[in-house]
């Protein structure tokens, strides 16, 4: 079983010109992208050779890739950026020694005048993996050069093979919500990941993007939504994370969540959530977090598997009985058994279950 991950390198104190370079790079391989998307299909360069017809002069390896990445989207009608991008035979990760025994990471491609070799700052998760690569145990697959803020990065794919171990079946169930972002309950065991702080921000971005809408501050206004979909990607990353840290740590072998694709958190027919205004996680994109979730599992060999999101909160993770309605405290009250659980844990444990059945 292979798995394929993203490392988000950061490049280490690139030089001014340097800067300039990628930033014209980039320029350029939009600039292409969207006349590539305004010639006729017949007209439309199959190689870089051909590119070069189109195009401000590029490396022919970034024409190339640019070509596939553009045909890889049919839908794009135009390209706000496209970030320039090389295969594995155009990118190449180094590492050298130095002489106290530490190790020094760069990478190298190809440039608008020539190949650049540039240091990369290394977390020792991506070192990990930087190693695997050299010692030719994972595969290399595309890198794209990427600015964030200020910042150059390259997002490097690789194809890392997974290994999954047989050992006694033990599910835990992952409850997704609007006070905690995610409940999840193994075997008696819980971990709650609050959502409280993040309500808090997610008000005050709401607060903000008033305040720039009402002074037509447009470009201040893009900003803060770049800035507020990095936080949150950083949230779902870190909550991915310890969720499955927690699986791994109790011995699960697969996670069961709810299928919730095209569902729309609501209350009140959809009365109140327009007056939310951010005050809980109605539109937090829990698509991505589930995204993350499994990948993550997966390179830890454990199996991720949806189910449907019927009856898991009405229904008594014990006995079975069902109730009517959602309860309005956040305790389930079972009129059967009279069993009282948190109700983010008795969803968890339902879901384990799957007592509505997997997701078709």
């Amino acid at each position: 079983m292979e798995q394929t991950i993203t490392l988000k390198i950061k490049l280490y104190e690139p030089t001014r010109a340097k800067q300039e370079v990628y930033q014209e790079m980039t320029d350029r391989t939009t600039e292409f992208a969207n006349k590539y998307l305004g010639l006729d299909k017949k007209d439309r360069p199959k190689t870089s050779k051909e590119a070069k017809e189109h195009s401000k002069p590029l490396p022919s390896a970034i024409l190339a890739q640019a070509i596939r990445d553009i045909k890889s989207k049919p839908k794009a009608k135009r390209f706000k950026r496209l970030w320039p991008a090389f295969n594995n035979q155009n990118f190449r990760v180094e590492r050298e020694y130095t002489v106290d025994g530490g190790a020094v990471y760069k990478v190298s491609f190809p440039t608008l005048e020539r190949r650049v070799g540039v240091p990369i700052v290394v977390t020792p998760y991506q070192k990990k993996y930087l190693d695997l690569l050299l010692a030719g145990k994972v595969k290399q697959g595309v890198a794209r050069l990427v600015k964030c803020g200020r910042d150059w990065y390259i997002h490097l794919s690789l194809t890392v093979p997974v290994e999954r171990t047989q050992k006694p079946e033990k599910i835990m169930g992952v409850d997704l919500g609007l006070v905690d972002l995610l409940v999840a309950s193994a075997g008696g065991q819980t971990l709650f990941f609050p959502g409280g702080g993040l309500v808090y921000i997610r008000r005050h971005y709401v607060d903000l993007r008033k305040k720039l809408q009402k002074a037509g501050a447009y470009k201040a206004l893009k900003e803060l939504g770049d800035k507020e979909h990095r936080w949150v990607k950083d949230v779902n990353h870190k909550a991915s994370r310890v969720l499955v840290n927690f699986a791994v740590a109790h011995g699960v072998t697969k996670i069961r969540m709810e299928d919730l694709t095209g569902a729309r958190w609501t209350k009140a027919q959809g009365k109140e959530q327009r007056k939310d205004h951010g005050r809980s996680l109605h539109y937090w994109p829990y698509y991505q977090l589930r995204q993350f979730i499994e990948y993550k599992a997966a390179l830890a060999g454990i199996q991720v598997e949806l189910v449907s999101p019927d009856l898991t909160t009405l229904t008594c993770s014990r006995c079975g009985e069902t109730v009517k309605s959602r309860p309005k405290s956040r305790w389930f009250r079972c009129p059967r058994c009279k069993r009282i659980k948190h109700i983010d844990v008795n969803a968890a444990d339902n879901i384990a279950q799957a007592v509505s059945g997997l997701a078709s």
